[in-house]
C-alpha cells in the first residue's frame, strides 16, 4: 500500500469516526442526560485527532467536521466553527512541539476545546437572555467534566486508526 492509500484510509476513517460521534451525540445520547446535562463529544474527538496529527492536519479536520456540524443545526455550531479549530490547533501544537503524543496531553486538548467551546456557548446564552435553569454553571462544569471522561475512549480509537494509516499509533 502507497503513502498516499494510507493516507485516504488513515483520513476515511477519521472521517467515519466523526460520523459514528455525530450519530452518539444526536441520536443516541441526544435526549439522554447524566446529572441533569449531555455531553459534548465533538469537541473531544476532534482534540484526540489534533493530538495524533498535529496542528496543521487536526485544525483542518475540526474546522471541517466543525462545519459540518454547524450545518446539521446542532446548538451552537456557528460558534464551533471559529472554537472548535482554534482550540485544536493550540492542543495539536503543544503536543507536536513541546510534549509527547500520549493520554495526558490528550486530556488537557479536550478540555481546552470543552472549555472554549461549551463555555462560549454558554456566555453567548447568558447574554442573549435565552432561558437557562438556576444551576447552569453547574451544569456547564458537569457537561465538561463527564464529557471529558470519554477521552481515553477516542484516544484509543485514533490510536488505532493512527496505527492503520502507519501514522504515530501508539
Amino acid at each position: 500500500m502507497t503513502q498516499r492509500q494510507r493516507n485516504l484510509l488513515r483520513w476515511s476513517l477519521y472521517s467515519a469516526g466523526f460520523l459514528l460521534v455525530l450519530l452518539l451525540s444526536t441520536s443516541v445520547l441526544g435526549n439522554r442526560t447524566f446529572c441533569g446535562t449531555k455531553l459534548s463529544l465533538l469537541p473531544v474527538y476532534a482534540a484526540c485527532v489534533a493530538c495524533r496529527e498535529g496542528h496543521e492536519q487536526g485544525g483542518l479536520f475540526a474546522l471541517i467536521t466543525a462545519a459540518f456540524w454547524a450545518l446539521s443545526g446542532a446548538s451552537g455550531g456557528a460558534v464551533f466553527v471559529f472554537l472548535l479549530p482554534l482550540g485544536s490547533m493550540v492542543a495539536g501544537y503543544i503536543t507536536s512541539a513541546y510534549v509527547t503524543r500520549s493520554l495526558m496531553p490528550a486530556v488537557g486538548g479536550s478540555l481546552l476545546n470543552l472549555v472554549l467551546c461549551e463555555g462560549v456557548v454558554y456566555v453567548q446564552r447568558l447574554f442573549l437572555g435565552s432561558p437557562m435553569p438556576a444551576d447552569a454553571s453547574r451544569l456547564l462544569l458537569l457537561q465538561i467534566g463527564f464529557s471529558l471522561l470519554t477521552t481515553p475512549l477516542f484516544w484509543w480509537l485514533t490510536g488505532k486508526i493512527a496505527k492503520a494509516g502507519n501514522r504515530h499509533g501508539t
